[in-house]
């Protein structure tokens, strides 16, 4: 009976031999790992859809160690394999925190109400339209390090959508997909642009930028300060905020919309 190999074996041999075998384990040993840390993570159930996704992005950062180098040991790599899934486990779940906050109603300076992702698509949209102004804009600077964020499906799919402008129908055929196939991945995709976009005005990971966000939020004054630090220093539910204001969750969630879109646009102002 042959011996089961060691992640790094696994690894390793990817490098030399490039054998599909070896390339389903380690993606099997990855899945079940991914499944190991939603299964004890709060709020890790609603990530199940993503999971496979997890993987591949977990896959791709253990292809850059590999471009890095790596000349620990079996254990070290092993150790170094969890890291690496719980730091995209957790940021699946950051990014879901903000794609569901997308459909959070904004009233806007002359007082017409939106949604706040319309809001973030009126500023991403047009940045993604043409390569010149993704390269000039400011709010194209930002549109590129979201895109970033995302993975290399929905990099290649907006970038061929919007910037290559290639029609959906002829997307499908080189996809080997249906039109409605590609159509909802672009939805998704871009919802989930929108949201890296909005979370880089407020990423928690940034020492500096935890700093002006603390600054923006204490410019909000009453609730709206209130509401939003409970959401993103204290990472509360919205339910769990409104028991405390004492607030129906939709009006919670409509006020949060609110202070996020004022801390994102202070933070905005900031930057020019």
């Amino acid at each position: 009976m042959t011996p089961r190999r060691s992640e790094l074996e696994l690894f390793r041999a990817l490098e030399t031999e490039g054998n599909a075998v070896d390339l389903t384990e380690l993606t099997d040993r990855l899945r079940r790992c991914v499944h190991w840390v939603l299964n004890r993570m709060t709020s890790g159930s609603a990530l199940w859809g993503e999971a496979e996704e997890i993987v591949d992005e977990a896959r791709l950062r253990l292809e850059q160690l590999r471009e890095r180098g790596f000349n620990g040991g079996a254990r070290e790599f092993k150790s170094y394999l969890y890291k690496v899934v719980v730091s995209v486990c957790v940021e699946a779940r950051n990014h879901r925190r903000w794609i569901t906050s997308l459909d959070a109603p904004v009233t806007l300076a002359d007082g017409q109400e939106k949604p706040l992702g319309e809001v973030v698509q009126s500023m991403v949209d047009p940045a993604l339209s043409a390569e010149a102004r993704l390269e000039r804009a400011e709010e194209g600077t930002w549109a590129r390090r979201a895109l970033e964020r995302l993975d290399a499906r929905c990099r290649m799919l907006l970038h061929r959508f919007h910037v290559d402008q290639v029609p959906i129908k002829e997307l499908a055929r080189q996809e080997g997909a249906r039109q409605n196939t590609i159509e909802v991945a672009l939805t998704r995709c871009r919802n989930r642009l929108y949201a890296a976009f909005l979370s880089l005005y407020v990423d928690a990971s940034d020492p500096a930028w935890r700093e002006r966000v603390a600054r923006a939020a204490d410019r909000l004054s009453g609730q709206l300060g209130r509401v939003f630090r409970a959401w993103w220093t204290e990472n509360r539910s919205v339910i769990d905020i409104s028991k405390e204001v004492g607030m129906p969750p939709l009006d919670t969630k409509r006020l949060l919309g609110e202070a996020k879109f004022e801390v994102w646009r202070l933070l905005a102002e900031a930057a020019r």
